[in-house]
């Protein structure tokens, strides 16, 4: 009884530590940008790892096992690296990097125990979903005010919104996320109303980001959940005036007015001078390909050939890179983390993949296996096209979530 006590009282301050993260990565963007605080490991990764250090305890032994084993691989090629340099500090740097990675796994492993074993607390995981898309909504709208950082600079033209997140790209990531989620779970439990609120405010935020991740990914959900409804009562003659009512008005007057903001916005000044220095494919990937082909040059100069198999670690790898990264997530896995880091992450969402359609077949009994089987095809999609995904620190653990939902059974108990 006593054990059960102390495990409760851990599940009590990780959630109130979940609460906390987008808040810290606010605080965290505030001091780096605002303040000019830069400090080896910044407010936001501490938090971070003292929430993951939780989570850690939290998961059973053969879990353990496993995330100290990726770990250790994830580690080889910056040990190789210390024995060229003789550089100390690239190990403590590159274990926060592998950390960073490690978060999806173990948020993965605790929250899956949490929806197999404690069902009641989906509700709770609902409202740190429902918390974090408020905050990132009310973030992002802050430049509005004349607050916040913009999300892309060029010379004197700033476009866009990030608020005071400082990694401006995973914030993307995070929004389809949260967006996501949440009009899975108004549309499987038959609140429509509610449904149509966040799909707005999603859409509207992904345009103020400027992302073209934010903005299709946002899109898409909402009108892929609209005409692929989880949930499973009986249409009705409401639900089908309901859907036709959607259809034929607020439809075409949300497409109408996006255009129109389309044509006045930051958006459009953006997608122009993409548009109009590159070609299509490097258009669609935002110059990424070029970071790619360049990279690919200094790949045949630098790495040797054990290099070429372990990889670099990702300090090395970004130091070659001139301090930054190709942003597809699977090229840069396999620079920084060799032919082993790729295969771990290929088995991981390969895992997820296919562990999710099979659940998806019953979706009376696993009645969130669709979503993880949905938004892990459209984070793979997003990973190759525009990056910050799986190596992203601030999205991590909600992937993590999110991929443990498809593990919730449905016992009839009443959690909307």
């Amino acid at each position: 009884m006593q054990a059960d006590n102390k495990i409760f009282s851990f599940d009590i301050v990780i959630f109130i530590l979940l609460f906390g993260l987008l808040p810290i990565d606010m605080i965290n963007g505030y001091l780096l940008r605002e303040v000019g605080v830069s400090p080896a490991i910044s407010l936001s990764q501490l938090y971070k790892i003292i929430l993951l250090a939780f989570l850690f305890v939290r998961i059973n032994i053969t879990e353990k096992v496993l995330v100290i084993s990726v770990f250790l691989l994830l580690l080889m090629p910056t040990i190789y690296q210390l024995f060229k340099s003789f550089n100390i500090q690239l190990v403590f740097v590159d274990i926060v990097k592998i950390i960073k990675y490690l978060g999806s796994v173990l948020a993965f492993f605790y929250f899956r125990n949490i929806v197999i074993h404690k069902g009641y607390l989906l509700k709770s995981i609902y409202r740190w979903m429902l918390f974090s898309f408020m905050i990132v909504v009310l973030n992002i709208s802050l430049k509005v005010f004349g607050l916040g950082f913009a999300m892309y600079s060029m010379d004197t033209l700033e476009i866009g919104s990030k608020g005071y997140f400082y990694a401006g790209n995973e914030v993307s990531g995070v929004l389809l996320i949260l967006a996501s989620f949440l009009m899975y779970w108004y549309q499987l439990f038959d609140k429509k109303m509610l449904f149509i609120i966040v799909g707005i405010l999603s859409v509207l935020t992904g345009l103020y980001l400027t992302s073209k991740t934010a903005i299709l990914g946002t899109i898409f959900s909402f009108i892929y959940f609209f005409i692929f409804s989880p949930n499973t009562k009986r249409i009705s003659i409401r639900n089908m005036l309901f859907a036709l009512f959607n259809f034929f008005i607020v439809l075409p007057i949300g497409l109408y007015f996006i255009i129109e903001y389309l044509k006045k916005s930051d958006v459009m000044e953006r997608f122009s001078f993409f548009w109009n220095e590159l070609d299509i494919f490097t258009f669609i990937l935002s110059n990424r390909n070029t970071f790619l082909f360049d990279f690919l040059e200094i790949f045949k100069k630098e790495y040797n050939i054990i290099e070429m198999i372990l990889g670099v670690g990702q300090s090395t790898f970004e130091i070659l890179n001139n301090n930054h990264i190709i942003e597809l997530d699977f090229f840069d896995i396999y620079f920084a983390y060799g032919i082993i880091g790729s295969l771990l992450v290929i088995l991981y969402v390969s895992f997820i993949l296919i562990k999710s359609a099979l659940k998806s077949l019953n979706k009376k009994i696993f009645p969130f296996a669709s979503y993880t089987k949905f938004i892990s095809i459209l984070l793979i999609l997003i990973s190759f096209l525009s990056g910050h995904i799986f190596n992203s620190g601030m999205a991590a653990i909600y992937i993590g979530c999110i991929f443990s939902l498809m593990y919730y059974k449905n016992n009839e108990t009443k959690i909307s």
